[in-house]
């Protein structure tokens, strides 16, 4: 973070509330719903976030790893948290200690927990996780799911709270996601024949949006409180983050004078030409190049040339207001005009969950409600 550079991005604890409203209208019906706050809320901020979302009725939270369920704690939110990734035994304790709970897909992890939840004297959390066909972590097939079922039997220290799987393709692949659906439903009765009775969760985001049949007991927005991803499925949604900055220079080039790194950029024109101090060593991506407007005076100017580390070119020729006060948008909106993270997604070749996240320490974090 940097005290003399104007590079800032800004946050909307407001836009997020509003999203996590609008996410509660799409499941119409469904009693929890699970924030998902992992990796920095998504680069919006872990802390923030996850307090404004428990006030607008968020039942539970959903993180990575032990460390950010525990950083929840220390800032006094005591809210259920799963940790959703696979945990390291080191952190098995703490988890315990702090009433996180774990996701649990194998017999040595499940052992662990029941023994760190006895030398502790209290009772662990823990969610099953079913692989339906993720291949990513969770327990997959009938025969391995009996195994774990009749070791859990044997624990006298870890409650099974919920069970829940991940959707591979949910917006992409509807045949897929019913069939992983189908497998979830069959472990779900093997686990509730075995006397449990956990919350069912099976949708993120793309799920909460692919069918009711999917909902169960519990859904998980993520990407949706951010605003991003399914703004075009969920009317209403808003982008939450703001990257604004101001220019350092304002010259005129003339005509056949070339801009950056590598010439890849040739005034076809007299062009009026805007320095801006960012660049990809703030996270703004350099396959940019080229290709992204930013917003000034609430109109769109290209970025020429080639985007350096802590610097950036804009084409301002056509923004005869612009002077070296202007205030520059380069995501977020400004006059009648927004530039999205899906955008710059789709110019970078990538999803916006990369874009929102790929913003360095020295762009200067604001929020604001």
């Amino acid at each position: 973070m940097s005290q003399y550079r104007p590079t800032v991005l800004t946050v909307s604890l407001s836009a997020i509330a509003e999203n996590f409203r609008l996410a509660k209208t799409v499941v119409h019906g469904v009693p929890r719903r699970m924030a998902v706050v992992k990796a920095d809320a998504y680069g919006h901020g872990m802390l923030p976030v996850a307090k404004r979302l428990i006030r607008e009725g968020a039942d539970a939270l959903a993180v990575a790893t032990v460390d950010e369920g525990i950083a929840l704690r220390d800032e006094g939110i005591l809210a259920p948290t799963l940790i959703m990734g696979g945990t390291y035994r080191d952190g098995l304790a703490e988890a315990v200690r702090c009433h996180l709970a774990l996701s649990v897909y194998d017999i040595d992890t499940l052992r662990r927990l029941d023994q760190a939840a006895q030398r502790l004297n209290t009772i662990a959390h823990a969610h099953l996780k079913i692989d339906t066909g993720m291949g990513r972590v969770g327990v997959k097939g009938e025969k391995a799911l009996s195994e774990l079922l009749d070791f859990w039997a044997q624990t006298k220290h870890v409650k099974m709270e919920g069970i829940f799987t991940h959707f591979a393709n949910a917006d992409g692949d509807p045949e897929y996601t019913a069939l992983q659906n189908s497998r979830f439903l069959t472990a779900l009765d093997t686990v509730r024949k075995a006397g449990y009775h956990p919350l069912a969760h099976a949708s993120a985001s793309t799920g909460m949006l692919a069918g009711e049949e999917y909902w169960h007991d519990m859904v998980r927005p993520g990407i949706m409180l951010y605003g991003a991803e399914v703004t075009d499925r969920v009317i209403g949604l808003t982008p939450a983050q703001t990257l604004s900055t101001a220019p350092v220079r304002l010259e005129w080039m003339e005509e056949g004078e070339t801009v950056g790194y590598g010439r890849t950029f040739t005034c076809s024109r007299p062009t009026r030409v805007m320095t801006l101090p960012v660049g990809y060593g703030d996270g703004y991506p350099r396959i940019l190049s080229n290709q992204a407007d930013v917003l000034v005076c609430g109109r769109r100017a290209p970025i020429i040339g080639r985007i350096c580390m802590d610097q950036l070119m804009v084409d301002v020729t056509d923004v005869p207001d612009a002077n070296l006060k202007s205030e520059v948008v380069l995501m977020g909106a400004q006059g009648g005009e927004r530039i999205t993270p899906d955008e710059l997604a789709r110019l970078s070749g990538t999803i916006p969950y990369e874009i929102m996240l790929g913003f360095g320490a020295r762009v200067t974090r604001r929020v604001v409600d």
